[in-house]
């Protein structure tokens, strides 16, 4: 038991959908005003709700171009990051809401621009194809032979299945051009695509995982692997900065071949890899918490690091130990809600290093009285020790995955006038021991950002290690009625 039902609730619950190793999943909390429950005390003071942020300075709302959809072109409006300065570079652009983050490219002789969704857990890639006649396929850009002259297209298939929802094709080849590299590159030519791809903006994936061994995957190499055989970049490494929406500055970017050292403070933090028998990038994860309190989860709890997904997600027992520090937390089934004005930050350990994970990207859309819902989720997407980590982290640090030395590493993201977090020296957690953990009751935390603190708010961690904050806390984007979680590169292609 975590506590009685209130008689105030903002109840989250979440469609059922099989949790399924290759998953794509819809996430759809309804909102309702029963089954809510306590996670923690209620008697801390009440913070004053912050001011919504000067409209001049979030961006234009992501909404339909048009109503009526139009083959063959992608209806979505896309906030788009300015290019990079360094070389081997492209633009991470995004939706505006920091739900989906893409790259756009173009293949062979064609001209038009392909918003692919940036998935690290995924090594090959796929594109909407001309010929595909399904309503999600009318509101995206579309390719095939009339788009590009040198695209080859071959007899074999491919299949693509994801939690809910799932798109096949054909097996093609075409050059790709990746801001200012191309290759040769195998992809997926989708004619089949469901109904679930119609409200996002991506025209396809854009794998740059290490891919999958697994039996009846497709035997092509990932654009990251052809560019190194091409020597077009010397490493089979990149590095990864994405931006957030409310922050005004469009510089995301992928940084292909090596890091971008302009993007991060200090050196980075490498972790090297567990095993994983799906290519996933996994990482050991020392310690978790809330403000100033460890959440004292133990036992070899390891984070599969995605680009690909969203939010953040970890078995239910683990979500309730995140989330008990911060005061007057509710839970429904695998959804949290917290304070919409809480300043208590949320951080991860990795190898020694704390990293915060600031209010303005844990905290998601506002549910009513004062309670906005958490972007960190109670479920269990693959084993029971094993959490699958997205952007709600990766907005908070400078992330490069190092494919030959096995490991991953996390920079301090630079702090900049346009946005990006300060770093700083954090305090010691409070003891780990909870003595209300066997009642279930929820320990307050003292975790209020005093005044004065650099940067407007500026976000501590616990333990005296440097670490990201991720802004200074805003105002969180509201993800709009329909809040949509991608786990979309969790995937693999299966040849029939």
């Amino acid at each position: 038991m975590l506590g009685p039902p209130s008689l105030w609730t903002a109840n989250l619950l979440i469609s059922t959908l099989p949790a399924a190793v290759n998953a794509f999943y819809p996430y759809h909390p309804e909102y309702e005003r029963s089954s809510n429950e306590a996670l923690s005390p209620s008697h801390s003071p009440h913070s004053r709700r912050q001011g919504a942020a000067s409209s001049h300075n979030l961006p234009s709302p992501v909404l339909p171009i048009r109503r009526v959809p139009v083959p063959r072109d992608n209806i979505f409006n896309i906030l788009k990051s300015e290019d990079p300065k360094q070389g081997n570079s492209v633009a991470i652009d995004q939706d505006g809401t920091d739900v989906s983050y893409m790259v756009a490219v173009t293949f062979g002789d064609s001209k038009k621009e392909y918003h692919l969704l940036l998935d690290s857990a995924a090594s090959n890639t796929w594109v909407m194809a001309r010929d595909c006649p399904t309503e999600a396929c009318k509101s995206h850009s579309l390719f095939g032979k009339e788009d590009s002259s040198s695209l080859k297209v071959q007899a074999t298939p491919f299949h693509v299945t994801y939690g809910t929802g799932s798109v096949s094709g054909v097996v093609a080849t075409d050059t790709v051009y990746v801001g200012p590299l191309s290759a040769p590159l195998t992809l997926g030519l989708a004619n089949n695509v469901s109904q679930e791809f119609s409200s996002y903006p991506m025209d396809g994936i854009l794998g740059i995982g290490r891919g999958s061994k697994a039996e009846g995957s497709i035997d092509a190499p990932s654009v990251v692997e052809i560019l190194k055989s091409s020597a077009l970049i010397p490493n089979t490494i990149y590095g990864v900065h994405l931006n957030r929406a409310s922050d005004g500055a469009k510089d995301g970017e992928l940084n292909l071949g090596g890091p971008n050292p302009e993007r991060y403070d200090g050196d980075l933090n490498y972790l090297p890899l567990v095993p994983n028998p799906d290519g996933f990038w996994e990482i050991p994860v020392s310690a978790v918490g809330a403000g100033d309190t460890d959440s004292d989860i133990r036992g070899d709890r390891t984070a599969i690091i995605d680009t690909g997904t969203s939010f953040i997600y970890m078995p239910g027992p683990d979500a309730d130990a995140v989330h008990r520090p911060i005061v007057r937390s509710r839970k429904s089934g695998e959804t949290y809600a917290v304070p919409c004005d809480t300043k208590t930050l949320v951080w991860l350990q990795f190898g020694g290093q704390y990293y915060n994970i600031s209010t303005v990207d844990y905290i998601g859309r506002d549910v009513g009285d004062g309670y906005c819902q958490s972007l960190i989720v109670g479920r269990q997407t693959f084993g029971e020790k094993q959490w699958l980590v997205g952007d709600v982290f990766l907005k908070n640090v400078y992330t490069v995955f190092d494919n030959e030395g096995g490991r991953i590493g996390f920079g301090v993201k630079r702090t900049h006038q346009e946005g990006d977090g300060d770093s700083s020296n954090a305090p010691k957690p409070s003891s780990s021991a909870n003595p209300n953990a066997s009642t279930g009751s929820f320990a307050p935390s003292n975790t209020a950002v005093p005044e004065g603190s650099p940067s407007a708010g500026a976000q501590r961690g616990p333990a005296g290690s440097p670490s990201p904050t991720g802004g200074a806390a805003k105002t969180p984007v509201s993800l709009g009625s329909l809040t949509v979680s991608f786990v979309i590169g969790l995937v693999a292609m299966h040849l029939y």
